[in-house]
């Protein structure tokens, strides 16, 4: 080659899109969404199991070993592409569950140690609550708390200064139920709330809803009493029509992929018309309200003998979440899914244009092309992505947020988000039967860059953890961070204990295309800091100031840091 002349060989600045296999981002469900909850539960469980060993518990080393090589033996390229037989899919279900067991009891024995290092006694009145969040930014965000089997008392929440702020108790089972409510907590620690028995006092609030509309103080919703979807979103803080069509349009379009069912799509142009069947409210009050919208679907053709020729093969209920105080909207479908060769879509027509749509990929984003006009274009008729992607003016834009779905297409100013498809083969039983699927929708001012996007996308997959306590001494206040983390662009995705020193691996990425610096504050003097490599060998060694370390990331880049205890 060193002899050749290259200089004019072509260059390929992009993405190597695959243009085959695209349905993988969707087939088989189940699998999809126990993987991004392994994630978030083993991120959530290192973290807060470093911190606690900071404060004397040992790190659970081998118990989140074991968890991690399930949760990665699951990701191989055929089971979590939904390309395998179906009972590869009972194991993956089983091994993934007993995962989400170990992670979920590794971080809730972690949380509860460090719930048991706050001074409780001291506060005013009520049981406390501490709100653990393992993002590193700020969060006003809904907090979920549990409460006792069978106990239907009425339920005030204070803060920790003993003021009372709005709360609603919401039925999760025939004899559970939790309070909701909204809270603050810091970055990377914790916030103490009260939970007192009474009558919650009804202030003011901005919530609205009735069968045909929904309104908090960002949004005002109408549907379609005809159709079921969304016909406008007004945003009221800037007055802007969000829609310029349908939008939460489920679109059931025959798929019938020329071979390999479960890794190709085969959209044939056939779209199936759904039945909607009628819309109520299923829950309103000061906190959340929600409005619940039924469809029916039989694929036209289907024939049966009487009585039930007409009686639908595939049923959908779609809930329209609003949130007091919160500026996106949430939705969930749930699906009685039973067709084959037929695909699932989500779309929303926006009032937003622009050439290309944004959407993120592992540690970065990428752009892609909203028109259809090039054979590149026509071939990203579904692209991959991660927890949102987003169309964008310079003026406004629009996130579609999702928490366990990865295909996606945005042509022209139609945003998609692909929910389920009905592959027969290798696995005649691909994805059939209940889902609960869920998306947000986040409208903001500015592009995406500028409206925390990829923030709104890790708080919606990562809800706030709750933790009951009781009332006893202990050194540390009722609301902290325990690791100080500051960097415009730069998003930390883990805080681990090393694998083989008593040390934390700390990384983040650089979503920004400039350098930038991470200022971390740590809760003591470390022996050593260095940036480190993803095998956790230390490179190059970081000055310490006291408690306090600088460190740069190039653009779009990743650091890894070692702190030595």
């Amino acid at each position: 080659m060193e002899t050749q002349n290259l200089t004019d060989l072509p260059v390929w600045k992009d993405e190597l899109y695959l243009e085959y296999h695209r349905g993988t981002y969707t087939t088989q469900s189940a699998v999809k969404k126990a993987n991004r909850e392994n994630e978030r539960l083993m991120t959530g469980a290192e973290m807060f199991s470093a911190f606690a060993g900071r404060l004397g518990k040992p790190y659970p080393a081998e118990a989140l070993r074991r968890a991690w090589e399930t949760v990665m033996f699951n990701q191989f390229h055929d089971i979590l592409p939904g390309s395998s037989i179906r009972e590869v899919y009972l194991d993956a279900a089983a091994s993934n569950g007993k995962a989400q067991e170990l992670a979920a009891w590794e971080r809730g024995r972690s949380l509860e140690f460090l719930a048991r290092q706050i001074g409780t006694s001291s506060l005013p009145a009520g049981r406390p609550v501490v709100l653990f969040n393992q993002l590193a930014w700020d969060r006003s965000d809904i907090a979920r708390v549990p409460l006792p089997a069978g106990d239907t008392s009425t339920v005030t929440v204070c803060d920790a200064l003993g003021r009372e702020v709005p709360s609603q108790i919401v039925r999760t089972g025939q004899l559970t139920s939790e309070v909701i409510f909204k809270a603050d907590v810091p970055s990377l620690g914790h916030a103490t709330y009260l939970l007192r028995t009474g009558q919650p006092a009804t202030g003011p609030g901005t919530l609205q809803i009735t069968n045909t509309s929904s309104e908090n103080a960002a949004f005002r919703l109408e549907i379609d009493p005809e159709t079921g979807w969304l016909k406008s979103i007004l945003d009221k803080r800037t007055g802007r029509q969000v829609l310029s069509g349908p939008g939460n349009e489920l679109q059931l379009l025959e798929d019938v992929p020329k071979a390999w069912d479960a890794w190709n799509i085969g959209l044939t142009g056939v779209r199936y018309p759904t039945r909607f069947r009628r819309m109520e409210v299923v829950e309103r009050g000061p906190v959340r309200s929600i409005l619940r919208l039924h469809h029916t679907y039989l694929k036209p053709g289907v024939r049966r003998e009487s009585p039930t020729e007409d009686f639908p093969t595939s049923f959908f209920t779609q809930d329209i979440v609003l949130y007091e105080g919160m500026d996106r909207i949430d939705f969930v479908t749930n699906a009685d899914w039973w067709e084959e060769k037929t695909m699932v879509k989500v779309g929303f027509q926006v009032a937003v244009q622009d050439t290309a749509a944004t959407y993120e990929i592992p540690f970065g984003t990428i752009r892609r092309s909203t028109g259809n006009t090039t054979s590149k274009e026509r071939a990203q008729f579904e692209v991959s992505s991660h927890r949102w992607a987003d169309l964008s003016s310079n003026e406004y834009g629009v996130s579609l947020l999702n928490r366990a779905k990865y295909g996606y297409d945005m042509k022209g100013s139609t945003m998609r988000l692909s929910l389920l498809r009905s592959p027969k083969w290798p696995d005649p039983t691909a994805d059939r039967g209940t889902h609960a699927i869920e998306y947000a929708l986040y409208p903001h001012a500015d592009r995406w860059d500028k409206a925390s996007s990829i923030q709104r996308g890790y708080e919606y997959n990562a809800p706030l953890m709750a933790v009951m306590t009781d009332r006893h001494r202990g050194t540390a206040p009722a609301s902290r961070t325990l690791l100080g983390f500051k960097g415009e662009g730069l998003v930390l995705t883990s805080v681990k204990k090393a694998e083989t020193e008593n040390a934390w691996i700390v990384t983040w990425y650089n979503s920004s295309g400039s350098m930038k610096y991470a200022e971390l504050s740590l809760p003591a003097r470390p022996r050593s800091v260095h940036i480190s490599n993803t095998l956790e060998e230390s490179v190059t060694p970081v000055p310490v100031n006291t408690v306090s370390v600088k460190v740069s990331t190039r653009p779009y880049g990743m650091s890894v840091v070692k702190i030595v205890w």
